[in-house]
Parts: structure tokens; C-alpha cells; sequence
């Protein structure tokens, strides 16, 4: 028990005594702090600021003080911006819809470009060929002997009694107009006539049919498979009406065929065209071969 009461005496004492230092410690330090300041007035101190504060009343006034000059420059502004904004969107509108029209032209360009290049690509492959013959000479001959030079061929026979005998009148026309200016081409022009009806249509019979038109005709027959050989190639439609007795007539297409000097079908004429129509295409074509083939 006396141990006990021994050590609560010691920690009592240690805990005063550091009371006591603590104490004087503080009580210096604020004698040294007194010392050094200056002495002030405690009613002043209630009424004294720190240097450039406002006071609160002040602070509210200045947060809330707005011109209508502040104002109006705003509005100014803004309006002036959204005009700004508004000016460049409608100039990229404009913009975009001038680049549709020039891609919608350009398109529709390309779009006739490649139908006239498709339209003249199936004309070339739909109407033209090879041909095996024989001429009113008694010849025989191919559509390589004609390379070289500009054909127009005309599909008919020689017992037709008034459309054939128009036609060949107009073919005979062109041929005198193209024979005058064949010095400005380079390759020369030969009409052909190719009868449709080679079970009377010997080669005797053709030639004298021809040259009631033109001396410089060249008339082809063959056998019936031969001419219709010749007529699937170049699509001429031909049948054989019924007879009346010994004659008959053939109903046949009624077009003439231009072919280039490289073999190529360029071009075709019906009934409804002239011989100085007719002349005036084949003249342009022509010339639209000599530019090309320089």
C-alpha cells in the first residue's frame, strides 16, 4: 500500500510541475510580444479596415454596377457575331449547291457521253460483217476487197416497181455529188447495190438493171444463202411475198448503209432523207475521218 501511495505522490507532482512550466512559458511570451508592438486603441481597433477593402455595403455595389452603355455594347456584339455566323452559313449553302449543279451537269455529261459511245459501240457491233458475193461481173468477191474505200449499200431487186427505183435514183444523185468533191478525200466512195431476190437476179440481169442509174454502181448477188448471210449482218429484213404466176414481191428494208473505209458502220438513211441530206452527212463523216485518222 505504501508502494501504491508513493508512486500517486510522484505522478501528482510531475504533473504540477509541468503545469507550472507551461505556464511561464506562455506568460513570457506575451511579454515579448506586448514589447514589441505598438500600443493601440481597442476602440479603434473595432473601426479599423485592412488597407484597400471596401466595405460590404460597398462590395454589393460594385458587383451589381452595370451601365446600359455595357449593355448596348453587349447586344452589339452578339448581334454582330450571329450576323457573322448567319452570313457563312448561307455562303456554304450556296457553295454546296453550286458544287450539285456543276457534279449533276457533269453527270449528266458522262451520262449522254456513255450512251452515245454505247449507242455507237452496239451499232457497230449489231450492223456490219463479213459477205461472200459475186458482182455483176461475174466476179467473185468479199467485204475485204472494199476495205479502203467508203460504202453506202442499198438492199433491193431488180423486179421492184417503184421503191427500189426512187431509191437507186437518190443513191445515183449522191454519188455525182461526192464525185466531185473526191479530190478533198483521201479514200474514195463506191455505191453498191445487193439484190434480195438471187433466184431471178442472175448477175446478167443485174448488171443491166444498174447501169440504167449510174456507171459507177457495183451490183452483188449470190445464192439464197449467201445475200441472206449478208442480211442477218447488216439486220436487213427481206421475206418473199406470193406469187402470181411467175412473179412475186419482196418486201425488204429500205435503208442504206455507210461503211468507213475500215469496214466500220458509221451511219444509215431511210426513205425520208434527200440526196443532198444524205450527201451533206456522209461529207461531214468524211472529213470527221480524216481528222482522226491523220
Amino acid at each position: 500500500m505504501s508502494m501504491i501511495a508513493n508512486l500517486l505522490s510522484f505522478r501528482t507532482s510531475t504533473y504540477l510541475t509541468r503545469n507550472i512550466i507551461r505556464s511561464t512559458s506562455l506568460l513570457t511570451q506575451n511579454r515579448f510580444l506586448s514589447s514589441t508592438l505598438p500600443p493601440s486603441n481597442k476602440a479603434d481597433n473595432k473601426n479599423s479596415t485592412l488597407p484597400n477593402e471596401l466595405p460590404l455595403s460597398e462590395k454589393k455595389k460594385a458587383r451589381f454596377n452595370i451601365s446600359w452603355k455595357t449593355v448596348s455594347v453587349t447586344l452589339f456584339g452578339a448581334a454582330s457575331l450571329m450576323g457573322f455566323i448567319y452570313y457563312l452559313d448561307q455562303r456554304k449553302v450556296k457553295s454546296r449547291k453550286k458544287l450539285q449543279r456543276a457534279a449533276v451537269g457533269k453527270m449528266a455529261i458522262g451520262v449522254k457521253s456513255r450512251k452515245k459511245l454505247q449507242r455507237a459501240a452496239v451499232g457497230k457491233m449489231a450492223i456490219g460483217g463479213p459477205f461472200s458475193l459475186i458482182t455483176h461481173e461475174k466476179k467473185p468477191i468479199t467485204d475485204k476487197d472494199f476495205h479502203g474505200q467508203w460504202l453506202l449499200i442499198y438492199f433491193g431487186f431488180t423486179h421492184c416497181p417503184d421503191i427500189c427505183p426512187e431509191e437507186l435514183e437518190k443513191l445515183a444523185e449522191v454519188t455525182e455529188i461526192l464525185r466531185k468533191q473526191k479530190s478533198k478525200h483521201k479514200h474514195s466512195f463506191q455505191p453498191i447495190f445487193v439484190s434480195v431476190d438471187p433466184e431471178r437476179d442472175t448477175p446478167e440481169l443485174v448488171s443491166q438493171y444498174i447501169k440504167d442509174y449510174s456507171p459507177h454502181f457495183i451490183g452483188l448477188t449470190g445464192t439464197r444463202d449467201q445475200v441472206a448471210e449478208m442480211c442477218k449482218h447488216y439486220r436487213v429484213y427481206f421475206s418473199q411475198g406470193p406469187k402470181v404466176g411467175d412473179d412475186y414481191i419482196v418486201d425488204h428494208a429500205i435503208i442504206m448503209y455507210l461503211i468507213n473505209p475500215n469496214g466500220d458502220f458509221v451511219d444509215y438513211y431511210g426513205r425520208n432523207k434527200n440526196a443532198k441530206e444524205v450527201s451533206s452527212a456522209i461529207e461531214q463523216h468524211m472529213n470527221a475521218f480524216k481528222e482522226t485518222n491523220k
